[in-house]
């Protein structure tokens, strides 16, 4: 199964939703989730037929901007639980049985509001017990690290948000294909690049996808990039994980570095991918380190 969320800055110009159709003509996504469609619920509706999704659910636009929108496809199960114009929130069926819970979110842009922001976390994190994940538009920080440009950014907005998700129980989802996901001013002084679009979950929605895979896409239509998320990436087979482990390599010190490097990149509770990564990484050393060992 895979997901889709990008902030589009409104669903008004044809290059958008071309780009749109191309994301989900390639990715074959079930579920989208779409950030400040700046549109009506019958203009969700005609992308709804027009990119053959069975279900839609929209929040209209508040004031200028704004604007929240998922579509899904059969035989996905989903319910909405909740939604606000920061929020929709969305629990999977499994059986006609209640699996995991996603909450697709969208931060105050506006720094002022964003302890706003922060108690929304909070209390969407409280709801239910079910294994839980959030993505979307945080408009938020954790540290210096997300941020590459001029503009100043404040100490208390990085520990606000770093704090709400310690609170929370939340680890973050790795992000493949690029470090921001939004950028503004390119190619002149002002130059601005950040991480706003990300994602978190809860041990147990790490239990239970442990081979998920979220990476960042490329558009050069909204200044945000979008996010796609594989629940179930496997990229191997039979002939490619057979492999002799030689105690000559572990005097290599660029393979015990390397196997290091892998394992501590992906929280404890994700050891199936740990295995899988380390795994893979020695099928490709043992082929090269082969080949060199035969050379010398």
């Amino acid at each position: 199964m895979s997901c889709l969320s990008w902030n589009c800055r409104g669903l008004g110009n044809p290059q958008t939703i071309r780009a749109l159709y191309d994301l989900i003509k390639d990715h074959k996504p079930s579920f989208v989730f779409l950030i400040e469609t700046i549109s009506v619920a019958s203009k969700i509706e005609e992308l709804r037929v027009l990119f053959g999704f069975e279900f839609c659910f929209s929040v209209d636009r508040g004031g200028r901007g704004g604007g929240l929108a998922v579509l899904w496809k059969g035989p996905l199960q989903c319910q909405i639980s909740g939604y606000s114009q920061h929020h929709i929130d969305v629990v999977f069926l499994e059986n006609n049985v209640e699996s995991w819970r996603l909450s697709c979110y969208y931060g105050h842009p506006e720094r002022t509001r964003r302890r706003e922001s922060w108690a929304l976390i909070c209390k969407l994190a409280s709801i239910s017990v079910l294994p839980w994940w959030i993505w979307g538009d945080f408009n938020d920080l954790m540290n210096v690290e997300d941020k590459k440009g001029r503009s100043q950014y404040h100490q208390y907005l990085f520990d606000g948000f770093s704090k709400t998700i310690h609170d929370c129980n939340l680890s973050e989802l790795p992000l493949g294909g690029g470090k921001f996901t939004w950028e503004r001013s390119r190619g002149t002084k002002a130059w601005v690049r950040e991480k706003l679009d990300r994602g978190f979950a809860f041990a147990s929605w790490w239990k239970k996808f442990p081979l998920h895979d979220l990476k960042i896409m490329h558009t050069s239509v909204s200044d945000h990039e979008p996010l796609v998320l594989d629940l179930f990436k496997v990229n191997m087979s039979k002939k490619a994980f057979r492999f002799r482990f030689e105690n000559m390599w572990l005097k290599e010190p660029e393979f015990t570095k390397e196997v290091s490097d892998i394992w501590s990149t992906l929280p404890p509770i994700h050891l199936l991918s740990k295995l899988l990564e380390v795994s893979s990484f020695m099928a490709r050393w043992g082929r090269t380190f082969f080949h060199k060992f035969r050379e010398k």
